[in-house]
């Protein structure tokens, strides 16, 4: 059984180790292909003229690979990136559920681009943030990301500076954002139960049911907004995916 695997850095930890396997015994004649497309989008995915030229690739490297399942791990930059650069940079009117939307329309515009007779397409929906129970560090990191592409110039920086305060003022609670994640996951896996495609997500492994947020076990200390790299996590990945595959619709 073959997987083709595909989706921005949170694609990782389908990566399978020697010690991933020799914990997982349902690994045996499993053959994973992981294509890790750093900071890729599904807004961005379906674009011609994208520099990471994604959608392209994808294509590319089912038939290269000819893999039994292709599985698409996207969403998760547009929802904690993304959407705060158009909030507070773009200072866009819509509303983060028409965002969801929005970047839910997209990556079905792609999909049903995709030709898929040799493979079944598996979705993975995206996870918890991380970025909580650390007010400061949300901010920072937020900050980091929305304007890194700002210059030194006195213009830049006051604008940096008018982001920093509204981010203060505006920025979505950790609650709140942990109930986007659950809501983009709830509106992709309609969209994939109306169309025939497989999903699956991992949070109910990830969440802290007293909070109802991450569990601080999977949260890195260092400055990031990514899961923690562990075998847990990767073996929660690959039960999920094995899962996932093994069902029927």
């Amino acid at each position: 059984m073959k997987f083709l695997i595909v989706g921005d850095s949170h694609t990782q930890y389908f990566g399978i180790t020697n010690q991933v396997r020799a914990f997982m015994p349902t690994l045996r004649g499993v053959k994973g292909v992981t294509k890790v497309v750093s900071a890729s989008t599904v807004s961005g995915v379906g674009k011609l003229d994208s520099t990471l030229e994604l959608g392209q690739n994808i294509k590319k490297w089912q038939a290269e690979e000819n893999p039994d399942y292709l599985v698409l791990n996207l969403g998760q930059v547009d929802v904690e990136l993304g959407l705060p650069f158009r909030q507070f940079v773009q200072k866009s009117s819509k509303s983060p559920e028409q965002w969801l939307d929005y970047f839910v329309d997209k990556y079905f515009e792609y999909i049903e681009t995709l030709d898929l007779r040799d493979s079944e397409l598996i979705v993975k929906g995206i996870n918890l943030p991380v970025l909580c129970y650390d007010w400061k560090k949300a901010i920072k990191y937020i900050t980091r990301i929305v304007t890194e592409r700002f210059s030194d110039s006195p213009d830049d920086k006051q604008r940096r500076e008018s982001i920093i305060s509204s981010l203060n003022d505006n920025y979505m609670s950790d609650i709140m954002r942990s109930d986007l994640a659950r809501d983009f996951n709830e509106k992709l896996s309609i969209r994939c139960a109306e169309t025939g495609v497989k999903y699956f997500d991992i949070n109910d492994h990830l969440v802290n049911n007293a909070t109802e947020m991450i569990h601080p076990r999977f949260i890195p200390s260092k400055f990031d907004h990514h899961v923690v790299d562990s075998l847990e996590v990767r073996m929660i990945h690959w039960d999920e995916l094995l899962s996932a595959a093994r069902s029927s619709r």
